[in-house]
């Protein structure tokens, strides 16, 4: 009778562990495309009302840190090794200070104004950065830059961006950018969504308005995922292309950390970058020094396959909120999931739906020292990817507070009008 019932529990457990499996399974690929995904509308305002800066009719401060790397360094491998493969050819401080740019108190608007040391700043919006004059800056024998926006608000946060297109492709949403919230407090998207088809990218190489001038448009994407009450620590990566060639032209790196409120500085008046930072309460989170498993970051930095890194993981827990959109323009539906394992067999299988899936030719996997990689395509050249082959951005980040792991991704394909998902995924 012992033996049966040992037997019994063997069995439950070898059904209750494949159930486990077949649910994963189904979730492999990409959860939100299962039978059992279940999209809802999101309002209009969602990607406004649960932002986290800009909501104070004071400055609220970020102070960071800016890594810019060389397109070309980084295309001449899958797998980039930062400290054997490529190293920033600038790094340098900057910091942001944000508040509510609204009297009537309908929180209609916010500013924006970013300051930068000239290591900071890089190839970053030329053309748009101008010099800091007549500030009376506490650090005279540094230069510093700034760059100074008003965001309104907007249904899904879309907006206008400047751009010259063939008359056949105004209107689709090739001339527009939107702000993305895909999970409070932990991860943020920005960027146009829209990909030309192999057709339209060749016809945008050779189109010329009536002026005899190319045609322009930009593409981009900012990634940034977020730790603590408010967003106080983020990870950020700024991919730009070339929006007519599709050709990669820059990408760097941030690292914020939110300062205390009384910090002091006004960036209408004087700044002191040694001043702002000496007011960060734990430094070690903008350098992201206290890694929690140091396995899991020694595996990442000397580029280990993402599969075999998180099959030696030990998390027992995956939450994830994805966010499609039905157009570049048009409106949003948002899918949640929630799993969780109770053995370790069981959570490696979950650990494992981490690894990325795609062409990896086309994609450069990226991996920083401090736990933090970064996986995009190396263009979007005519010809790079087929019309229905998908396309992803994707940034991953070992966790300070938690010893977790989350993730963002922003995928779609042209055939489809371009990025039409973007998912927030997170293991603990």
């Amino acid at each position: 009778m012992k033996g049966s019932c040992s037997q019994l529990a063997r069995c439950a457990l070898f059904c209750l562990f494949m159930n486990t499996l077949h649910i994963c399974s189904a979730y492999a690929e990409q959860w939100w495309t299962s039978p059992e995904a279940s999209w809802k509308p999101v309002s209009s305002d969602y990607n406004w009302s649960h932002r986290r800066t800009g909501t104070r009719p004071d400055w609220s401060p970020y102070f960071g840190n800016w890594l810019h790397y060389r397109p070309s360094e980084l295309l001449s491998n899958s797998i980039v090794i930062e400290g054997k493969h490529v190293r920033p050819w600038t790094v340098g401080r900057m910091c942001k200070f944000l508040r509510q740019k609204d009297d009537s108190g309908k929180d209609e608007a916010f500013e924006l104004k970013s300051i930068y040391e000239e290591s900071a700043k890089g190839d970053w919006a030329k053309g748009f950065i101008e010099k800091r004059i007549n500030t009376a800056d506490r650090e005279d024998d540094v230069p510093l830059w700034q760059l100074g926006h008003i965001f309104n608000k907007t249904p899904y946060r879309v907006t206008a961006l400047p751009c010259s297109l063939p008359p056949k492709l105004e209107g689709v949403g090739a001339e527009s950018s939107r702000v993305t919230i895909v999970m409070p407090d932990g991860c943020t998207v920005s960027g146009p969504r829209w990909l030309p088809t192999n057709e339209e990218a060749d016809e945008l190489q050779q189109w010329k308005d009536k002026d005899g001038k190319n045609a322009m448009r930009f593409q981009f994407c900012e990634l940034w995922l977020a730790e603590g009450t408010a967003e106080s620590t983020k990870v950020g990566a700024f991919v730009m292309y070339d929006g007519i060639t599709g050709e990669l032209v820059q990408i760097f790196r941030m690292k914020e950390v939110l300062l205390p409120n009384e910090s002091g500085d006004d960036p209408e008046k004087g700044i002191s970058m040694d001043q702002l930072e000496s007011t960060i309460d734990d430094k070690s989170r903008l350098i992201r020094k206290d890694i929690v498993d140091a396995d899991m970051l020694r595996a990442l930095r000397c580029g280990e396959s993402l599969d075999n890194v998180f099959q030696q993981s030990h998390f027992t827990s995956f939450a994830g909120r994805a966010v499609r959109c039905s157009s570049p323009n048009g409106a949003e539906e948002e899918c949640t999931t929630n799993m969780a394992a109770g053995n370790d067999g069981a959570s490696n299988i979950v650990a494992s739906l981490l690894a990325p899936k795609g062409k990896e030719a086309q994609h450069i996997d990226i991996r920083f020292e401090d736990g933090v990689y970064l996986r995009v395509p190396k263009s979007f050249c005519p010809g790079t990817f087929a019309d229905d082959a998908e396309v992803c951005l994707e940034l991953g980040s070992l966790r300070l507070d938690d010893g977790g792991f989350h993730r963002v991704r922003m995928t779609g394909c042209r055939k489809s009008g371009g990025f039409d998902v973007c998912a927030y995924e997170r293991w603990q």
